[in-house]
């Protein structure tokens, strides 16, 4: 049964206020967004969208809940600390990051971040074979 086959999933995650989110999603990372129903959506490149609501007892996820895809981790890292974006040292065993917060354990280099609601986002740099 392919109940979901053609339906057009999205993904979500809360927030403490939608004013903060949208000036961080905005304007500091850039995403094209829109509101609906007072809460924010945004939309990700390739047609994706996000759904992100208000909760007055919201909780920071404790997982990553959104990625973003880099060509260059290095130069987006730098072009984030100039809007103000502090990355996430790890320092536990079996999952350490560098000074700069990058990840170098296996897979895509990544490196990880919180939006103002305290939600972990990471940015990765593509594999070779992705890059085009």
């Amino acid at each position: 049964m392919a109940m979901f086959k053609d339906v057009n999933a999205f993904s979500g995650f809360s927030v403490k206020e939608i004013a903060e989110a949208i000036k961080f999603y905005r304007d500091t990372l850039g995403l094209e967004i829109s509101q609906t129903m007072g809460q924010l959506v945004l939309h990700i490149a390739g047609g994706g969208t996000v759904f992100v609501y208000a909760k007055p007892n919201h909780v920071p996820a404790t997982f990553t809940v959104l990625n973003f895809p880099v060509i260059n981790l290095q130069e987006s890292m730098n072009e984030l600390r100039k809007r103000g974006i502090e990355f996430i040292i790890y320092k536990e065993e079996g999952f350490e990051t560098d000074d700069q917060g990058v990840f170098h354990g296996g897979g895509p280099k990544i490196a990880w971040f919180k939006d103002p609601a305290g939600n972990i986002l990471s940015v990765l740099e593509k594999a070779d074979a992705d890059k085009n």
